[in-house]
């Protein structure tokens, strides 16, 4: 277990951002960004069991309002002229073009799964496949 916490705190005494790779602990612990205190923290969705092509990009509200968007369009427009372009306030100033609704869909139905499962039962029965007879076994083919 890498001391995340720890590691925040050093780069943010540094006057750093920091962006925290969630995907591989996402699905295995729960995560609290208000202890962590990361500026950013990003999984994909088919680490916790949704679709491919869909993932979670969480920024911390002062971050995301001191930053500009990179991409134009769609509904993060507010108002447009010939002479200036006010975007909405974030994370809807970053939302450009259309959304991909289906992945929202599925990566929501995920998520809900994985929390009525709860991570502790997800963790045992990893374990127990882990430490099974039968993955002991299993012979690879050369």
């Amino acid at each position: 277990m890498t001391p995340v916490k720890l590691m925040i705190e050093l780069a943010h005494a540094a006057g750093a951002l920091v962006l925290l790779d969630g995907a591989q602990s996402v699905s295995h612990m729960p995560v609290d960004m208000r202890a962590l205190d990361p500026d950013f923290f990003v999984f994909s969705g088919h680490k916790i069991y949704g679709p491919t092509g869909i993932g979670v990009l969480y920024g911390r509200q002062s971050v995301l309002d001191a930053m500009e968007p990179w991409q134009g369009g769609g509904n993060m427009i507010e108002d447009v002229t010939f002479e200036h372009i006010r975007y909405h306030g974030a994370p809807m100033k970053f939302e450009a073009g259309t959304g991909n609704i289906a992945d929202a869909v599925g990566l929501g139905a995920a998520l809900d799964y994985v929390e009525a499962i709860g991570r502790p039962a997800i963790c045992a029965h990893e374990h127990m496949l882990i430490s099974s007879s039968a993955i002991r076994s299993i012979r690879f083919a050369r």
